[in-house]
């Protein structure tokens, strides 16, 4: 059975393109080139792939990667919101155009990355589940992949505990790396801060800070701020304040105490769902990486939109971030806060 497995050069993708050889897949490496200066990095995934000699594809993406995700995300900072580019970029991008791509134009019957993610049948459906490694788990970020391709996709370094076994395998096998450094940046910000590439891409444009009622300061762009923010307002206030709201049609942040942070209820848009709604019974709610899962009460179609009543209050529900449900160990889809 023909496998195209995603090369990035790094440990988790060139140990799972190995272990996947080594299971008698056959097996060809895809890398897609989704900006300027990325190319360097990928000629690592070529030495990858000549190490453990199979065909490579390099897929130049850039065009569509600006289109729907950087020019996506930008547009997005610009009205106050929050967006999570790597969850979009992996519905669009790398479970979207090059999983058709590699299915239609290579022939792959199976699809493979180097994500901390499983799979599993779950009331008579195959759902992604959580990693074993729960430090590194990324199941969160797939929430919004269509669900009719999870059968065709496979997760080799899903299955173990720890990042360290994926690297001894990798140096006991003799796999060509680089050093990686962990990183929870965008790979689009190319090594500058969130701060430093919203400076350099969108102009500022002043507004009004307000608590209660009161015009307190200014700032110089609704882009360089996001809900729960504290840190960064240099406003002597007299005690600790949070942006609890920003209106981007009167461009004005708003700020209260962090109680005021606090929702029972949220909205979301393009709810995306890997079990069938009918199938879900004790749904929990996470609505941001690395969160508490909290248990849903209600979810309930509203227009366009879903809104959802949580079994507790959550903090810093953000516009712009994904809100994804599990049920036990399994995924069960995901949408983008609304607000």
């Amino acid at each position: 059975m023909k496998v195209a497995i995603a090369l990035s050069g790094g440990v988790d993708s060139s140990v799972s393109a190995l272990l996947l050889k080594k299971e008698g897949y056959d097996v060809l490496g895809v890398s897609f080139l989704l900006f300027n200066g990325q190319e360097e990095i990928l000629k690592q995934a070529q030495k990858v792939a000549n190490f453990l000699k199979i065909p490579y594809f390099l897929i130049d993406l850039r065009e569509t990667f600006k289109r729907e995700v950087i020019e996506h995300f930008l547009r997005e900072y610009s009205r106050g919101k929050t967006p999570n580019p790597c969850a979009l970029c992996n519905r669009i991008i790398k479970f979207g155009v090059l999983f058709e791509l590699v299915k239609n134009n290579f022939g792959a019957e199976f699809y493979a990355t180097g994500h901390y993610v499983e799979k599993g049948h779950y009331k008579n459906h195959v759902l992604l589940k959580i990693s074993r490694n729960r430090e590194k788990d990324q199941s969160y970020f797939l929430s919004l992949i269509p669900r009719e391709i999870i059968p065709n996709l496979l997760f080799p370094v899903g299955v173990f505990e720890s990042k360290d076994e994926v690297r001894k395998i990798a140096l006991q096998e003799g796999l060509p790396l680089y050093q990686e450094r962990e990183s929870q940046d965008v790979c689009f910000f190319m090594g500058k801060t969130l701060k430093e590439y919203l400076k350099e891409h969108l102009k500022e444009r002043e507004g009004e800070i307000i608590y209660q009622g009161k015009v307190v300061g200014r700032h110089k762009g609704i882009h360089f701020y996001t809900i729960g923010q504290r840190k960064g307002l240099n406003l002597p206030l007299g005690k600790p304040l949070y942006i609890i709201r920003i209106d981007s049609e009167t461009n004005r942040i708003y700020l209260g105490e962090e109680k005021e942070l606090e929702r029972r209820d949220l909205y979301l848009e393009d709810l995306n769902f890997h079990l069938p709604l009918k199938f879900w019974e004790n749904p929990k709610a996470q609505i941001r990486y690395r969160t508490e899962k909290i248990p849903v009460k209600d979810l309930q179609k509203e227009g366009d939109a879903w809104r959802v009543v949580l079994e507790r209050e959550a903090k810093r529900v953000t516009p712009g971030q994904v809100c994804a449900f599990y049920e036990s160990e399994y995924l069960l889809g995901g949408g983008i806060i609304l607000s």
